[in-house]
């Protein structure tokens, strides 16, 4: 059996950075969002201990925001992904490996930044799209 679960931290990752677009400034805020996958191994019999294992993968996704207007949404693939299992069987409501993603705060957020970075030549790319889509 395998389930999905959207999993944000408590203390969800954001960075905020400000670039200048032709004179103006726009501030983009970028935050982390770990997407779980789970699936259970192993075997559950009458009359004996319960094998079962969870095994679960977190994948980090950047969610990007201007301040300015909601048309510039968009979720960036980080490559970050972290891993483990737990005892059991996944179930729904079990919040597994959501736990463990609160050690890996610190890792997130530098990595964050990071995208931030990497990001910022293709956000200009679309802030010129648009200003010339608008100009014609």
């Amino acid at each position: 059996m395998s389930l999905t679960l959207i999993a944000l931290a408590a203390a969800a990752a954001t960075h905020i950075v400000q670039i200048d677009h032709h004179g103006t400034p726009i501030e983009a805020a970028y935050t982390a969002r770990t997407d779980i996958k789970t699936r259970t191994v192993g075997a559950h019999t009458p009359n004996r201990a319960d094998m079962r294992r969870c095994h679960w993968t977190a994948t980090v996704v950047a969610d990007r925001r201007l301040t300015h207007g909601p048309s510039f949404t968009r979720s960036i693939p980080t490559g970050l992904e972290f891993s483990g299992s737990e005892a059991g069987a996944c179930t729904p409501g079990r919040d597994t490996g959501a736990r463990d993603m609160d050690r890996h705060q610190e890792k997130i957020q530098v990595h964050l930044m990071t995208v931030a970075q990497q990001d910022r030549a293709p956000l200009l790319a679309e802030l010129d799209d648009l200003r010339n889509l608008a100009s014609n």
